[in-house]
């Protein structure tokens, strides 16, 4: 532990672009559901005209849907992933800044555990329910989390 030699400020630096990129590809991400949620609904079916509210789903539109329906935990993961790659070395770096050696090895232990997303995306915790985070309840402010 004692061999290590890190620069705080380089470290910011890097996490600062890299936080720009996972913003940047969660944005990509979110577009990608609204894109493919309305490219469903304007596929079209194989049915005749209809009656009601509401099209049914044509196999173009289903076909996308189970698409997304599969991504779904790869994406979570991902952004998981990333959010636990980006506050370990947060943590990490501002321990050993602290000259907390063993915690910041400690930090970085944490970080790197595999995550457990559910098949919607979300992050489980230990006790196998999604772990909440700010902004996920109405009321909340998105961001307001580290």
């Amino acid at each position: 532990m004692s061999a290590w030699d890190i620069k705080p400020s380089g470290v910011s630096g890097v996490l600062k672009k890299t936080a720009t990129a996972a913003e940047a590809m969660s944005k990509a991400g979110t577009a990608m559901q609204e894109s493919l949620k309305s490219a469903a609904s304007s596929a079209g079916t194989i049915s005749g005209p209809y009656c009601g509210t509401e099209a049914p789903m044509g196999p173009v539109g289903g076909a996308l849907g189970e698409f997304m329906q599969h991504k779904a935990q790869e994406l979570g993961y991902i952004a998981v992933r990333t959010e636990h790659s980006l506050n370990g070395a947060y943590d990490a770096t501002t321990e050993y800044a602290k000259g907390d050696l063993d915690m910041a090895a400690n930090k970085q232990k944490q970080a790197i555990k595999e995550p457990v997303v559910n098949d919607k995306g979300q992050e489980l915790g230990a006790d196998g329910k999604p772990i909440e985070k700010p902004g996920d309840k109405p009321g909340d402010k998105p961001g307001a989390g580290k």
